[in-house]
């Protein structure tokens, strides 16, 4: 990174992130045990209180038919939620913009190796500095970060864009790319 000022490196990664996801029997309609779901267990999991949930009912109540939520974090962010109608009366959900702090480390590992192979430079994960807590994704399905050229000190924004989002398997496609150098 030593010299680079404003160029920007975009990757495609191929790494499977961890996915917070969560089943739950339903005993109601697929809709209402999601909103359930989202507002108990699944916010308790990634470390956000969720609000106002609101889930679309499935078109039907088949299995693998499936259905999408949404909910207000208490800081006013719009979280959205694929889920999916299981087996047995239960359904699974997930939400699909967010990044839970327990992941982060995942997720500066990866960066790390994806742009240090790029950049033909070893670069730890230390070296990337991502929010300890859980976050929402931005309108773009990024997450900033830092990224520190040991080399000079500099530091310069890092996104990783995220893509492909798939209920069980969390985001297929993620891209990192280094911008600005920051103050």
């Amino acid at each position: 990174m030593t010299g680079m000022k404003t160029r920007t490196i975009s990757l495609m990664a191929s790494i499977a992130a961890v996915l917070a996801g969560c089943s739950f029997s339903t005993g109601t309609t697929p809709e209402k045990a999601g909103e359930e779901l989202i507002e108990g267990a699944l916010g308790k999991r990634v470390d956000l209180t969720f609000v106002d949930a609101d889930c679309e009912a499935p078109a039907d109540r088949e299995v693998g038919t499936p259905f999408t939520c949404t909910a207000k974090t208490e800081a006013g962010e719009t979280v959205t939620f694929a889920g999916v109608i299981d087996p047995d009366d239960s359904i699974f959900i997930s939400p699909s913009n967010v990044i839970a702090g327990k992941e982060m480390g995942i997720v500066e590992a990866e960066a790390a190796a994806v742009i240090g192979e790029s950049l033909g430079v070893v670069i730890e994960p230390a070296d990337v500095d991502c929010p300890d807590e859980t976050t929402v994704l931005d309108d773009n399905n990024r997450l900033r970060c830092e990224i520190t050229d040991v080399a000079s000190g500099d530091r310069y924004e890092m996104f990783l864009t995220a893509g492909g989002f798939d209920v069980r398997d969390g985001f297929a496609d993620r891209s990192y790319d280094v911008g600005e150098l920051l103050d």
